[in-house]
């Protein structure tokens, strides 16, 4: 073929639209030609596009960059502008970050299936690629979060409920990275900084379409099957998008800041990947290396379990109600035969207990196991 020495090469928009930019080595993340015009440049990306011109279409040349943003990618793309810059004074640069609350926020597209891309998963599921990385460093309390976010998020029919492997790799995988980092020095500028990985999912589905889904249902205290409401789904790092941008507050808060189901998982990978520094010191601990002397299934099962069983607050705000209803009824066999089969145990004496998880861990200590050992190393 011969070439064309005159060809202009130029940088199509990626909602399939001219740019304004003259500068071609800037990637404009997103663009809408309309009388409210944004024009956003990524500040960063994780590949090198490829620019072609509209003449060289019949060269079929693959790879050229992540394509299109899809419908709900450029939802999140637009609504994180305009939630930040609602005036309209974002960015131009792909140098300048984006910024929330005083602190820097870099956004780049994750291109799916890539070998130099970010990806999770876990025990033997798919790989899962999120569409963003959200890369936010907080230089007052030096911290970096990597942060990333799938605007796709769950798809209708989710069938494995909380054991589908991008709600794993979103609310679990992180904690099982940090702690393979744990020790590893970071130094920024010269100054040790706080590195942290975090996740969210923006849903597809409605709230609705994902509670009347049997498998995301949750327990209260009671041991009951119930849906869960927005709360619930949020503290699971899952969002509803709102027609207006205010879901983009949830989102960077959950980038951000940890609740208790966070701080649960953490200690899951503990459990599961570096035990020695495994040390049960409150009910939820105990009840955590309970369930692991006991798990038969792979690590999302557990994970799935655990989330059904804690996601869910009783009336006074207590997490975990219903696993210690569960391991009080576990303590009754002992009512009948007393501690190591001495003597008469009675049954108030279970059924009130106020820390049964821990009671039942002291006992199976006692009867010793090797998984037993090695938590208590």
């Amino acid at each position: 073929m011969k070439k064309n020495k005159h060809l202009k090469f130029q940088q199509q928009g990626l909602f399939g639209t001219e740019l304004n930019c003259a500068d071609v080595e800037n990637l404009p993340l997103i663009f809408n030609a309309k009388p409210e015009e944004i024009e956003v440049l990524a500040p960063g990306t994780v590949y090198k596009p490829l620019l072609l011109s509209p003449d060289e279409r019949q060269l079929n040349i693959q790879g050229v960059g992540p394509g299109a943003l899809d419908r709900n990618e450029e939802k999140f793309v637009r609504d994180l502008i305009r939630y930040l810059y609602p005036t309209g004074d974002y960015p131009k640069s792909e140098k300048t970050p984006l910024l929330w609350q005083g602190k820097h926020v870099w956004l780049k597209r994750n291109i799916d299936k890539e070998p130099g891309s970010f990806r999770l998963r876990v025990d033997d599921s798919d790989w899962f690629y999120p569409d963003f990385i959200v890369w936010i460093m907080d230089y007052k309390t030096r911290t970096q979060t990597f942060g990333f976010v799938d605007p796709k998020g769950l798809a209708l029919g989710t069938s494995e409920g909380w054991g589908n492997y991008k709600i794993v790799s979103t609310l679990y995988m992180p904690h099982v990275i940090e702690q393979k980092m744990e020790g590893l020095p970071l130094v920024w500028e010269g100054e040790q900084w706080t590195f942290r990985v975090r996740g969210v999912l923006i849903s597809t589905t409605s709230l609705l379409g994902l509670t009347q889904q049997a498998k995301f249902s949750i327990f209260d205290e009671s041991g009951k099957d119930i849906p869960p409401d927005e709360a619930d789904f949020n503290r699971a790092r899952i969002v509803f998008p709102t027609m207006n941008t205010s879901y983009i507050e949830t989102v960077l808060k959950l980038l951000t800041e940890d609740n208790e189901l966070d701080g649960l998982l953490n200690h899951v990978a503990r459990i599961y990947h570096t035990p020695k520094t495994f040390t049960p010191n409150c009910e939820a601990d105990y009840d955590l290396a309970l369930r692991h002397v006991e798990a038969k299934e792979g690590e999302a099962n557990f994970i799935a379990e655990i989330v059904k069983d804690y996601l869910k607050p009783n009336a006074k705000g207590k997490f975990g109600a219903n696993a210690q209803r569960q391991t009080r009824l576990k303590l009754m066999d002992y009512a009948k035969t007393g501690f190591f089969g001495l003597g008469e145990e009675k049954v108030p004496f279970f059924r009130d207990h106020p820390s049964p998880c821990e009671e039942l861990w002291q006992r199976f200590s006692a009867m010793g196991s090797d998984k037993l050992s090695v938590l208590k190393a």
